[in-house]
């Protein structure tokens, strides 16, 4: 652990959003100093992944949870997803931060079914996310 913990609120209020039926994604932030972790935006399912990736910072990181909702042989899924924004263009000091606490601050979030790190924004997409989780479902 390299030392930045999430605030109490970032804990609660994912505990809250892995059985909501109200909110779509939880995105998180370090706060100026690098020291903490904290919620930045709760969105809801009203919001489309358009909406959503439009929110994201292209020159810094961000933590993000989602649930993806998405159709496997007919039948309706919705898988948590954990994913790392980590974009090049970020600040050199921000990506090594954020990179390092990645693993730390996903396995206090209990309960995420699929995690990606992302370091190129347009990777960012809807197939690949659908890829990523059908090749799982056939696992």
């Amino acid at each position: 652990m390299t030392g930045i913990l999430p605030t109490n609120e970032c804990i609660e209020q994912f505990q809250e959003f892995k059985f909501s039926k109200e909110a779509r994604f939880i995105i998180y932030k370090m706060d100026e100093k690098l020291t903490q972790i904290e919620v930045e935006k709760l969105g809801t399912k009203k919001e489309s992944f358009e909406e959503f990736y439009n929110q994201l910072p292209q020159d810094d990181c961000r933590y993000i949870c989602y649930h993806y909702d998405f159709e496997v042989e007919g039948q309706k899924r919705s898988k948590l997803l954990f994913i790392g924004w980590i974009p090049s263009t970020a600040k050199l000091k921000n990506k090594m931060v954020y990179a390092t606490t990645l693993l730390s601050f996903k396995y206090m979030l209990r309960g995420i079914g699929v995690s990606l790190q992302i370091n190129n924004p347009n990777d960012l997409t809807k197939e690949l996310i659908l890829e990523i989780l059908l090749s799982k479902a056939r696992k």
